[in-house]
């Protein structure tokens, strides 16, 4: 699993470095949302130094916003952003990432697809490495539509960016710093576009486990043309910066993260 597992002399100062975002974007989800935000709470304060939750309710329609409000409003560390329309999991990605106050990102879906036991996972690798990756180890739960797409996005994710990564499609943390230097479209494919350029970017990275609860996709949009469209788009893009950057992440990982910083340093509109 390349250098996946191999963490070098930086990992004992990352380890105290348990301190993260957590963005819970929710789209209709007025019947999982308080489960979902529970677990996260939970797992946040049981095993993080520092944290914050970020709900984006992004134009919910079923009163998603006002379960979000009444969680925030008795837990703390947590705050609730309603976006006027529907913009989409990326979007709610890129306002996280701009106002995220820790130095590492994460996206817990509001719809309750990952399981506690993942989030807890995930949470507890913080700090572990510069860059999580958590793969779902229960794939069986998920229809084969979804499951043999997931295994294309993974297969071509290992393709482009040439790291043996097991899932490319799941829960991640990331360098806020590094993460806010490259630039991603606010649609569906957020996550493809950013985790490829960081595992050509970071050398060091640590996967967990992120099982799924049972029957995921009842209450999943992503099924549609329009979106799978969007992903391939992304990942020929992805593909288009590869060719160009060359192997040059592989042979000096730090000269490349520092160039890539300073070429594309700026916060995202």
């Amino acid at each position: 699993m390349g250098n996946s597992k191999q963490m070098g002399p930086a990992a004992t100062v990352l380890a105290s470095k348990r301190k993260l975002t957590i963005v819970v974007p929710a789209f209709n989800e007025a019947a999982h949302i308080e489960t979902t935000l529970t677990v996260v709470f939970e797992a946040a304060a049981n095993l993080l130094d520092a944290y914050e939750i970020i709900v984006v309710d992004d134009g919910s329609s079923d009163g998603t916003g006002a379960v979000a409000e009444q969680f925030a409003a008795s837990h703390p560390n947590t705050r609730v952003k309603r976006q006027p329309v529907n913009q989409g999991v990326g979007a709610a990605y890129l306002y996280g990432l701009r106002e995220a106050r820790f130095p590492y990102l994460t996206l817990v879906p509001g719809d309750n697809v990952f399981s506690r036991t993942a989030v807890e996972n995930v949470f507890a690798a913080v700090g572990r490495a510069p860059l999580v990756v958590s793969y779902r180890d229960n794939m069986e739960v998920r229809t084969r539509v979804r499951y043999a797409l997931s295994i294309i996005c993974t297969m071509s994710m290992r393709l482009i960016c040439g790291r043996r990564i097991r899932d490319a499609h799941s829960m991640y943390v990331f360098p806020v710093d590094l993460a806010r230097a490259i630039p991603v479209q606010p649609g569906y494919g957020y996550h493809i576009e950013s985790l490829g350029r960081l595992l050509c970017l970071v050398p060091d990275l640590v996967e967990v486990s992120s099982p799924l609860n049972p029957r995921p996709d009842a209450n999943s949009g992503v099924m549609k043309v329009s979106v799978v469209w969007l992903l391939g788009i992304t990942m020929l893009r992805l593909a288009g910066w590869r060719i160009v950057t060359g192997c040059r992440s592989f042979l000096f990982p730090a000269a490349v993260i520092g160039e890539e910083t300073t070429r594309l340093g700026r916060r995202i509109p």
